[in-house]
C-alpha cells in the first residue's frame, strides 16, 4: 500500500513535487556524466571532483529552472518601469508648453480653443496626449530635454515621475516664483520648468498679472457667498465639525496620548513613556524615500556608487536618484522614436480615465455662470 495516499493534500503535494525533482536531478546527472559533448570538458579534472560537481550542477540546475522565470521577469518588469517612467520624463516636455500657455492665456494674451475657464488646463493635463492645441515634440525640444537630464543639478523627483503631480497648478507655483530671492527658500516649480526657462528666457511669463483667475475669483466668490447664506445650517455643521488637527482622540495623538498619560498615570510610567517615544520617532519623510532606494539599489546586481555625504539618507537617496536618472536618460531615445512613429501612422494614444475631473470642471464652470448672474452680468464666459 502506498502510505503517500494516506496523507494531507498539502503534504502529498510537497512528495510529488520532490519526487518530480529528484527524477530532473538524476536525469541531468546522467546526461552529464554521458553526453560525449561534456567528456572533453571535464577531461582535465579529477574524477572526485567531476562527480562531486556533476552533483552540485544537477541541483543547481534545478533552482535556475524552478526560481529563474521568476527572477528573470522580476528583471523585465523592473526595466518596465525604467520605460514608464521614461514616457512619463517625455510627456514633461508638453506639460511645459502648456502651462506657458496658461500663463499667457491668464493674462489675456492669447485665446486658446476649448478654453474658458483656468481650471480647463488642469482637464488637459491629465489628458496631455489628446491635446491637439499644443504643438508635437520637435528633435530640438527632445535634445533640450535630453541636456536637461544629463545637467548636473537634475534629479528625477520620484513625485515628479508619477501620474499624479499637478504640473498646471498654476497658483503654487506662482506664490513660489514671487518669493524667488527669500532666505532659505526652496522652490517647488518643477526643475524641468526651471531649465527650459533659463535656457530659452520664459520665466517671464511667471511674472504676466493673472487677470482671468482674478476675475473667475470675483464670480466664484460672489457665488458661494450666495449658497452659504442659503444653507445656513449646512455652514454650520462644516464650522462645527471644524477642529485642530491636535484636538482629534487617538492613542496615536501625540499631544492627546501624553496629556493622558501626564494626568492618569504614575511617575514611573511616565518616565518609560517618554523614553519610548523618544527613542521611536515617527519616520521622516527622508527615511521613507531612503528605505525605498536601499529596496531598489539592493536588488540589482551592477555596483552603484555613492558619494559621501553628512546625512547617510541623502547619500543613498542621491545615489537611487542618479541610477533612476542614467536608466531614464538610456531608455528615452526609443521612447521618443515610439512617439515620432506613432505621430507619422496617426496612431492615437488611449485616452485618460477624467471623469472625476471633468465633473468637477463642469461645477467650476457652473459656479463661474451662477456668480455672473448673481452680479447681473450676461451667463457666459465672454469677461
Amino acid at each position: 500500500m502506498d502510505n503517500k495516499e494516506n496523507l494531507p493534500a498539502h503534504l502529498k503535494q510537497e512528495v510529488d513535487e520532490a519526487q518530480k525533482e529528484a527524477i530532473a536531478r538524476m536525469e541531468i546527472e546522467y546526461d552529464l556524466r554521458n553526453e560525449t559533448k561534456y567528456k572533453e570538458f571535464f577531461s582535465g579534472y579529477h574524477p572526485d571532483d567531476v562527480e562531486e560537481f556533476i552533483k552540485a550542477y544537477s541541483g543547481r540546475k534545478i533552482t535556475w529552472i524552478n526560481w529563474g522565470k521568476f527572477y528573470y521577469e522580476h528583471n523585465e518588469d523592473h526595466q518596465l518601469r525604467f520605460y514608464n517612467q521614461a514616457q512619463s520624463c517625455l510627456w514633461q516636455i508638453q506639460q511645459k508648453k502648456l502651462f506657458n500657455l496658461q500663463c499667457q492665456w491668464r493674462a489675456e494674451k492669447i485665446k486658446i480653443p476649448g478654453i474658458v475657464t483656468t481650471i480647463d488646463f488642469r482637464y488637459w493635463e491629465n489628458n496631455i496626449k489628446q491635446c491637439s492645441f499644443i504643438p508635437p515634440i520637435t528633435q530640438w525640444e527632445f535634445e533640450l530635454y535630453l541636456e536637461y537630464l544629463q545637467s548636473e543639478e537634475v534629479e528625477i523627483d520620484p513625485a515628479e515621475s508619477d501620474f499624479e503631480f499637478e504640473w498646471q497648478d498654476y497658483l503654487r507655483f506662482s506664490e513660489d516664483y514671487a518669493t524667488v530671492g527669500d532666505d532659505d527658500t526652496e522652490l517647488i516649480i518643477p526643475l524641468w520648468y526651471q531649465f527650459y526657462d533659463n535656457r530659452m528666457g520664459t520665466d517671464s511669463l511667471m511674472s504676466l498679472p493673472d487677470m482671468r483667475g482674478d476675475k473667475e475669483s470675483k464670480y466664484l466668490k460672489t457665488f458661494y457667498e450666495h449658497t452659504n447664506k442659503t444653507m445656513p445650517d449646512e455652514k454650520s455643521d462644516v464650522l462645527k465639525s471644524e477642529k485642530k488637527e491636535s484636538d482629534y482622540l487617538s492613542v496615536y495623538n501625540p499631544s492627546i496620548i501624553e496629556k493622558f498619560v501626564r494626568t492618569y498615570e504614575d511617575k514611573e510610567i511616565l518616565r518609560y513613556f517618554l523614553s519610548y517615544e523618544k527613542s521611536h520617532k515617527p519616520m521622516e519623510f527622508a527615511d521613507e524615500l531612503a528605505e525605498i532606494a536601499f529596496k531598489e539599489l539592493r536588488e540589482l546586481s551592477e555596483e552603484i556608487p555613492i558619494k559621501s555625504s553628512p546625512d547617510w539618507r541623502e547619500a543613498l537617496i542621491d545615489a537611487w536618484e542618479d541610477y533612476r536618472r542614467k536608466q531614464i536618460t538610456k531608455l528615452l531615445p526609443l521612447v521618443y522614436e515610439d512617439y515620432l512613429q506613432k505621430q507619422e501612422l496617426g496612431i492615437s494614444y488611449q485616452s485618460e480615465d477624467t471623469k472625476e475631473i471633468a465633473q468637477e470642471m463642469e461645477e467650476w464652470r457652473t459656479a463661474i455662470v451662477k456668480g455672473r448672474e448673481l452680479l447681473l452680468e450676461p451667463p457666459d464666459f465672454n469677461f
